[in-house]
C-alpha cells in the first residue's frame, strides 16, 4: 500500500488493513475492539489503555498489538503542527485456529504467560514491517492475490509477532449476542436494522433479542449508535470521504444530525479528526 494511501482494504476470514491520519491530538474513549489488531505508529505518540488498566505508549516506528474482545481508550498525540499516523493490521479471528500458529503459539516463550490485553513493540524487526506490507499488498480490492496466498502473508505477520514474544488472542464470543449483532450490522450500517429485522436474521424472537441484550447490559440501538459511530471515526481517520457521505455511509441522511451524534459521543466534530475545528 502507497505510503500516502488513506484508504480500508479488507477480505471476509481473512483480516482488513487501514492507514489511518489525525490533523490533531485527541482523546478517544471507549472504543470496542472485536478482532486482534496490530498498530505500526509512523507519526506522533499512540497511547492505548485497556478496561482492566493495562496499558501501552508507542512512538514513531514502535507498535502496538492489541487482543480481540475488549473496550480500549486511545490517546493519538501529535506535536505542534504535525499529523499522527499509523499503519492498523486487523486480523480475523479464523486465523488463530490454523493449525501451524497454534502449534508455533504453544512452543513460545509467552505460551505461559497470561494473555495481554495490550503489549508494547519497542523495537519492530525489519522483517515484521515487510510482513505487513505484504498482507496490506493482498488485501487490496485490485490485489490478484488468491485468497490462500493472503492467508498466508498475514499469517506471516502472525509469525514474525510469535518470534518478538506476541501471541494474539480474541475472546471467545460464541454466546455474545452483542458480537453476533456488531459481525451482522458491519459493512451494512446504511441499512434500518429494526429489532425486528436483526432478531429474524439471528433466528431469534424479538423478545429473546431484547432480553439476552439487557443481560450483557446493552440494547440494540445502542449497539447500533456505537458501531455507527466507531465505523465514522475509523472513515474519518482512513479515507479521503467527504463528511457527507460519510454521515450517508452509516445511516445517517442529514449530515448535521449525524455531527450532533458524533460530537455526542466522542466529545469533538467530525472535522475535528481531520484538523479542522469548524462547526460541522
Amino acid at each position: 500500500m502507497n505510503a500516502s494511501a488513506r484508504v480500508i482494504h479488507a477480505r471476509p476470514g481473512l483480516g482488513a488493513t487501514a492507514r489511518v491520519a489525525q490533523g490533531r491530538e485527541l482523546v478517544i474513549l471507549r472504543i470496542r475492539i472485536d478482532q486482534p489488531v496490530l498498530i505500526l505508529v509512523e507519526r506522533g505518540v499512540k497511547t492505548v489503555r485497556a478496561e482492566r488498566g493495562a496499558q501501552a505508549r508507542a512512538q514513531p516506528g514502535q507498535a502496538i498489538v492489541l487482543a480481540g474482545g475488549q473496550t480500549v481508550d486511545f490517546r493519538n498525540a501529535v506535536s505542534e503542527g504535525a499529523h499522527y499516523a499509523a499503519r492498523w493490521l486487523v486480523f480475523d479471528p479464523a486465523l488463530l485456529d490454523d493449525a501451524s500458529y497454534r502449534d508455533a503459539a504453544a512452543r513460545s516463550d509467552a505460551a505461559n504467560r497470561p494473555a495481554a490485553p495490550v503489549c508494547l513493540l519497542a523495537d519492530v524487526d525489519p522483517a515484521l514491517t515487510a510482513a505487513v506490507a505484504h498482507a496490506e499488498q493482498a488485501l487490496a480490492p485490485d490485489a490478484v492475490v488468491p485468497d490462500a496466498i493472503a492467508r498466508l502473508r498475514l499469517l506471516e505477520a502472525m509469525h514474525w509477532l510469535l518470534e518478538a514474544g506476541i501471541v494474539l488472542h480474541s475472546a471467545s464470543l460464541a454466546q455474545d449476542v452483542s458480537a453476533r449483532v456488531r459481525t451482522l450490522t458491519a459493512g451494512r450500517l446504511e441499512r434500518d436494522w429494526s429489532a425486528g429485522r436483526v432478531a429474524s436474521e439471528l433466528a431469534l424472537s424479538e423478545a429473546t433479542l431484547r432480553r439476552r441484550l439487557a443481560a450483557e447490559g446493552t440494547s440494540l440501538s445502542a449497539l447500533l449508535v456505537e458501531a455507527r459511530m466507531a465505523t465514522a471515526l475509523t472513515l474519518l481517520q482512513a479515507t479521503e470521504q467527504p463528511v457527507s457521505d460519510i454521515a450517508a455511509a452509516v445511516g445517517y441522511e442529514s449530515p448535521s444530525r449525524f455531527a450532533v451524534r458524533f460530537r455526542q459521543r466522542f466529545g469533538f466534530a467530525p472535522t475535528a479528526v481531520r484538523g479542522h475545528d469548524r462547526a460541522q
